[in-house]
């Protein structure tokens, strides 16, 4: 056999062997790690003060975060609507643009369709009940991993970046971004 032809028939049977080994599930049981939580970065928001801070928790020796968020507005209240708008991060690099989601009445929405989401940030900072008072809400060791979603079994893996915007009157006047991770695990 030709010199060229040996090495292009090694080089595919090489490619065939790694991805016949390779795991190339794209979606299934999960968790999702919260990687990142911050003030929105396309734009400025009357209603909101992001004023937060990555630190590591002595006791766990894990990232977290401390600080405080100040509202100036009940972003929960009825007369609000709440916009989710979601990227992927691409394989090649970038952010994409996923999934947006706009709904009423936030809290009763979150609380009955994201629980788990609202418990492990929300309630983590003292809101836990309507009206939302405006003032100041502390964090401290906020970093929510583990979440499983109420109705979803399965999830696309992967990096995602995620807006949560409070929408009055059809102006955007809160908005905290948090980028999550969507990691893999076996059927629970």
């Amino acid at each position: 056999m030709e010199a060229r032809a040996m090495l292009a028939l090694v080089a595919a049977v090489s490619s065939a062997a790694n991805l016949a080994s390779a795991n190339l599930a794209l979606a299934g049981p999960y968790t999702i790690d919260m990687l990142e939580l911050g003030a929105c970065d396309d734009g400025e928001y009357p209603g909101i003060l992001v004023n937060i801070s990555q630190t590591v928790d002595e006791e766990t020796n894990e990232t977290t975060y401390k600080g405080g968020i100040t509202l100036y507005y009940d972003m929960f209240a009825d007369d609000f609507e709440m916009e989710v708008t979601t990227y992927k991060w691409g394989s090649t690099g970038g952010w994409n643009f996923d999934y947006r989601l706009q709904f009423s009445k936030p809290f009763e929405y979150l609380k009955t369709n994201l629980p788990n989401v609202f418990e492990s940030t929300f309630e983590k900072i003292g809101i836990k009940e309507k009206p939302v008072s405006p003032g100041t809400y502390y964090i401290n060791g906020l970093m929510p991993r583990g979440i499983r979603l109420k109705h979803f079994a399965m999830l696309p893996y992967g990096k995602y970046k995620a807006y949560l915007k409070s929408v009055k009157d059809g102006e955007k006047v809160i908005c905290v971004m948090t980028i999550g991770k969507v990691n893999e695990v076996g059927y629970i």
